[in-house]
């Protein structure tokens, strides 16, 4: 969920997302490399290194520039023989869309278009698969009304509310592990600059799968997500 601060979810109390981490595991220590911006973070996310060692800095991408040269989370996925899906609600974001994926799809009509493209997927597919799906919103609301003002937190309600028919349907089949996340905070109207509130993120999992115990309440960076995938990939 991009632009996703913890305390929102303190304060918002969301009741779908409060169900996984009830039957989960969750930290709100959870931190963004730095830059913090989208394209840079998301990169972090799928390729399981920091920006420094890939070499991918810049949140700039549009359709027809080269795409990531280097493996991914969508990679270990396809070898674990998994269908892969990759929903994403950015342009820029089209940079991880590579040969590993079988369906991709830049949700730009409205929106919260990415999630209805993702309740599709869950709700039908019948096979294995792993899906990546970047929620927008709180990205657009929170620069123009504020990180946690009213506004704000409206946005989050209708993203917990629309996400519920998806976490249901998650948690209620075998072999399944589904993490919340984020890409990074921010502070009033704003994010990316160094402040340290435009790092913080949650990081919430539930799987059947396998023991995430391990992560409770400790601080995790945005690389190591493809790491601790690898349990179930």
């Amino acid at each position: 969920i991009d632009a996703l601060y913890p305390k929102a979810i303190d304060l918002k109390k969301p009741a779908n997302i409060l169900s996984v981490m009830n039957k989960g595991v969750f930290t709100m220590k959870g931190s963004s490399v730095s830059p913090s911006m989208t394209l840079v973070i998301q990169t972090a996310m799928i390729v399981g290194k920091t920006p420094e060692e890939s070499g991918y800095l810049s949140n700039r991408w549009k359709t027809g520039d080269k795409q990531v040269g280097m493996e991914t989370v969508f990679h270990d996925a396809k070898r674990s023989g998994y269908k892969t899906y990759y929903i994403y609600a950015k342009e820029n974001l089209g940079f991880l869309v590579n040969d590993v994926v079988d369906q991709s799809r830049w949700a730009n009509s409205w929106r919260r278009e990415s999630i209805t493209l993702g309740q599709k997927i869950v709700l039908e597919e019948k096979g294995d698969y792993f899906l990546f799906l970047h929620v927008s919103g709180l990205d657009f609301v929170g620069p123009r009304q504020g990180l946690l003002s009213a506004r704000y937190l409206e946005e989050f309600w209708y993203i917990d509310d629309e996400l519920q028919p998806i976490i249901e349907r998650l948690m209620r089949q075998k072999n399944t592990t589904l993490v919340i996340t984020s890409d990074h905070g921010g502070h009033d109207k704003i994010h990316a600059s160094q402040d340290p509130e435009d790092f913080k993120i949650p990081l919430i999992i539930y799987s059947d799968m396998a023991d995430f115990s391990s992560l409770q309440d400790r601080p995790y960076i945005t690389y190591e997500l493809r790491k601790i995938l690898a349990k179930v990939l």
